[in-house]
């Protein structure tokens, strides 16, 4: 792993040396948001400064640290809290360390308040999952290329699908602006998500990939999941079917934007502690049987909070035609997981674990519409088995004769940069628009529903 001097995204004015992390929202829910960034261990103090635009400096907010490691260098990573934010309403920002404006002469990020519930003003959200992995010289030319197509959508916010930094998650995975190399920066590397999250706040959904306190330490969500009495910390599993005692993150929490719910769950199970069963079995005996603590907020929240729209976001797959990662069949049929979500009016569901992309119909009356969108830079997969609700679905793979592969109505792909994708949604009163598109810029299988 080496060392490089880099510029964050976006203008040419360098920004201070002590910033390690380029500063990136997160929790983006009623009139609240939290701002973060990472800094060399020379910064003692941290703030943000923040307004309306013309105004960016109207309010003053202090910010709080926690040490991590990036390779083997210690790095402050901070947070603030910003309150008392006009719902919808455009803001803008700078980070400081002490007295020092962290940014520099480039221009101050823009973002917007979350949509109030009772607007009626459309916006969009980015969907996309199993990202941020890089090649032995710490490079990923694709998922690059999806980053700055997110940062270009339009998307008010992002909610991902699972698996951030591989191969485990780890704050090295992740990275910063200055350490490049193998599994190295996947994340906060200047190619990836710095390119999008200053404007972008993202709500990032738990994967067997990273099963720690990393993701916790880095997309905080405090409030929102507080707000909707849901769950943020580690806790102790011990010990189903013969598995360890280990600590894990529990993290599922609802929130509004317009006139939409959504549910950010946790399906997922690490790969290092499966006992004598498997990731689906451990999962789901965690979390989805009905006296888990999971499965008894989403049915009651389900049951409180009624919306013309809802959509339900987790890992492991409702339905996927891939033969390594596949359809979990104990979340999904009459009874299921699968089952509550439906009859609760959930419209759509976004899964990952796949590295796929994935539009299933309806599997049954009373049963929600369902993604599979695994394409976010992670080695992508290929399709197989073409079940009967498989509406449409593209993958590739780097060792078969014909590369890509495909299900339903789609053309097999002819590049992979066809099958590195995100999904931008768009909410327009009781119409949804879902409009996938690939690195290279192109649109693919873009669907109009009417619900509510």
């Amino acid at each position: 792993m080496g060392v490089v001097t880099l510029d964050a995204p976006g203008a040419h004015a360098r920004s201070s040396g002590s910033l390690r992390r380029y500063p990136y929202l997160t929790d983006l829910v009623r009139r609240n948001v939290t701002v973060n960034w990472a800094t060399t261990t020379s910064i003692g103090s941290g703030s943000v400064r923040w307004g309306r635009p013309g105004h960016c400096s109207a309010h003053r907010t202090g910010a709080s640290k926690t040490g991590i490691t990036v390779g083997s260098t210690a790095e402050y990573q901070w947070k603030a809290q910003l309150t008392g934010l006009k719902r919808g309403k455009r803001y803008c920002y700078r980070v400081f360390g002490g007295s020092t404006n962290l940014l520099g002469k480039r221009r101050a990020p823009r973002f917007r308040a979350q949509i109030p519930r009772r607007s009626r003003e459309p916006f969009s959200f980015a969907v996309f999952g199993d990202w941020g992995a890089v090649d032995a010289a710490g490079n990923n030319r694709g998922q690059a290329k999806l980053m700055s197509r997110i940062a270009a959508s339009g998307a008010t916010f992002a909610v991902t699908t699972g698996d951030t930094a591989y191969p485990s998650g780890s704050q090295t995975n992740y990275g910063d602006l200055v350490h490049h190399g193998a599994d190295t920066s996947a994340i906060f590397g200047r190619s990836f998500w710095t390119k999008a999250g200053d404007r972008i706040p993202l709500f990032n959904a738990q994967g067997n990939h990273g099963m720690n306190a990393t993701a916790l330490v880095n997309w905080p969500q405090l409030h929102v999941a507080r707000a909707s009495r849901g769950a943020y910390a580690m806790q102790t599993y011990c010990c189903q079917n013969r598995t360890s005692s280990a600590s894990y993150p529990k993290s599922w929490y609802a929130f509004n934007a317009g006139p939409a719910r959504f549910y950010v769950l946790q399906a997922s199970w690490a790969d290092s502690n499966v006992g004598d069963t498997n990731l689906y079995r451990n999962d789901f005996d965690a979390h989805w049987r009905r006296h888990r603590a999971e499965f008894r907020w989403l049915r009651h929240d389900l049951r409180t909070h009624h919306r013309p729209i809802a959509f339900a976001f987790f890992h492991f797959p409702l339905y996927a035609d891939n033969s390594h990662e596949g359809t979990d069949h104990l979340l999904s049929g009459r009874g299921s997981l699968e089952h509550l979500l439906g009859t609760h009016g959930v419209d759509l569901v976004f899964n990952g674990h796949a590295h796929i992309y994935e539009r299933n119909r309806r599997s049954g009356r009373h049963m929600p519409i369902s993604y599979v969108t695994g394409g976010g830079g992670a080695k992508v997969e290929p399709v197989s088995q073409c079940s009967r609700i498989d509406a449409y679905a593209i993958g590739w793979s780097a060792s078969a004769s014909t590369h890509g592969s495909r299900c339903g109505a789609a053309r097999r792909p002819t590049s992979i940069g066809q099958v590195f994708h995100f999904l931008l949604v768009r909410v327009d009163g009781s119409t949804v628009t879902v409009t996938p598109t690939n690195a290279n810029g192109h649109r693919f299988d873009v669907q109009t529903y009417h619900f509510g």
